[in-house]
């Protein structure tokens, strides 16, 4: 599995990254960053699932957006901001590249594609984040369980992939049960099979079905990694 946003500079500027990347594995519940701790390596995931979670002070907290292989952890520093806005949560265990900021912004300096590949992608977390919103309004539990399914479907090639209830409820800010209750219906549709924590989706199209639109705006917003791909 790749990362999109790498797979996207061009052949001189990922060899430039490449010099100074590491590549390790992150395991669920890992802590990659808090709250408004200082950033000192781009997080860049080639697979698995960050949650971006935000908490108030009754301690209460959502996640403000889910980051997979189509992004990273550091554009606010790239945009300038040194610091973290939000907890970056493993929620799906995975691997993930890591590099020094030092190397972000020197490849900024000497490489076009960077600078436009970074416009791109705020681009795209911003429809991300918006359309979380009025998920979170507007979509029925149902629809925001299946759309979370879909993105991590994705976001680990159709493998399968350990979740639990109590996981996705947090992140979703919903109860257990009700995501127990959008899970057993279906598993017993046949679109999904989970045992002892591992989750696989089996029908693809048929949990599409049950999906908002949400999940479809969102996959526009990032339908030029596929393009640059292609070209």
């Amino acid at each position: 599995m790749e990362n999109l946003i790498l797979r996207a500079f061009s052949q001189e500027a990922r060899g430039f990254l490449d010099e100074h990347a590491l590549t390790l594995p992150v395991a669920a519940g890992e802590v990659l960053y808090a709250d408004k701790a200082l950033f000192t390596h781009a997080v860049f995931p080639r697979s698995g699932v960050i949650s971006l979670m935000g908490r108030r002070e009754n301690g209460t907290q959502a996640e403000k957006a889910a980051i997979g292989n189509e992004g990273f952890l550091g554009l606010a520093v790239i945009l300038g901001t040194g610091y973290s806005l939000s907890s970056s949560v493993v929620r799906v265990a995975g691997e993930v590249t890591y590099i020094p900021m030092s190397a972000m912004h020197e490849a900024g300096q000497r490489f076009a594609c960077f600078r436009l590949i970074m416009m791109r992608y705020a681009q795209s977390l911003v429809v991300q984040l918006m359309e979380s919103v009025i998920s979170a309004h507007l979509d029925q539990a149902e629809a925001q369980v299946v759309n979370w399914l879909l993105f991590t479907n994705r976001r680990m090639h159709g493998a399968s992939f350990v979740l639990t209830q109590d996981s996705l409820a947090e992140a979703l800010g919903i109860r257990r049960v009700t995501v127990g209750a959008v899970w057993t219906k279906l598993k017993r549709e046949g679109i999904i099979s989970y045992s002892r924590g591992h989750m696989l989706i089996r029908d693809v199209q048929a949990l599409e079905a049950h999906a908002s639109e949400s999940y479809g705006r969102t996959l526009d917003a990032f339908a030029w990694q596929v393009a640059a791909h292609d070209t």
